[in-house]
Order: structure tokens, then sequence, then C-alpha cells
């Protein structure tokens, strides 16, 4: 089976429209790759911060209750003395 001087052109020409569209499909999946990659980490960023604030919350939750926990006592402490200087008056 010989092909003639056209045909193999033609062969040529479809092959090399055949690569062509492959390396366009190989660019848009590595741009869409690229794309996926980068929302990954965006979306391993926004955990991360996520988890970042709820150890913060917790935190200041934490503080909060120790400066209550304080204040408490520093009444109780306040109230001993008062009870203790008008005991000390009589």
């Amino acid at each position: 089976m010989d092909l003639s001087l056209s045909e193999l052109q033609e062969m040529a020409a479809r092959q090399q429209q055949q690569i062509e569209h492959n390396q366009q499909l190989l660019l848009a999946r590595e741009q869409r790759l690229k794309y996926l990659k980068q929302q990954e980490l965006k979306q391993q960023q926004t955990s991360h911060d996520s988890l970042r604030l709820k150890r913060l919350k917790e935190h200041i939750e934490q503080q909060e209750l120790k400066h209550l926990r304080l204040k408490t006592l520093q009444n109780q402490i306040n109230q001993q003395r008062s009870s203790n200087s008008t005991l000390g008056l009589f």
C-alpha cells in the first residue's frame, strides 16, 4: 500500500491538528488542576483560620471565666473586710 505524496501530506496535517488539539486539552487540564490546587489551598487556609478562631474564642471564654471568679473573690474579700472593720468599731 503505497501512499501518494498528497495523501501523506494530508495525513501529516491531520496528525498536526490532532497534536495541536491535544496540546490545547493538556493546557486546559493543567489550568484546571492549578485552579483546583489553589482552591484546595484556600480551603485549607480557611479551615486553619476557623480552627484558630475557635481556639481563640475558647481561650477568651476561659479568660472571662477566670476574670469573673477573680471579681467574685475580690467582692468576697471586700465584704469580709467591711465586716471585720464593722466588728472592730463595736
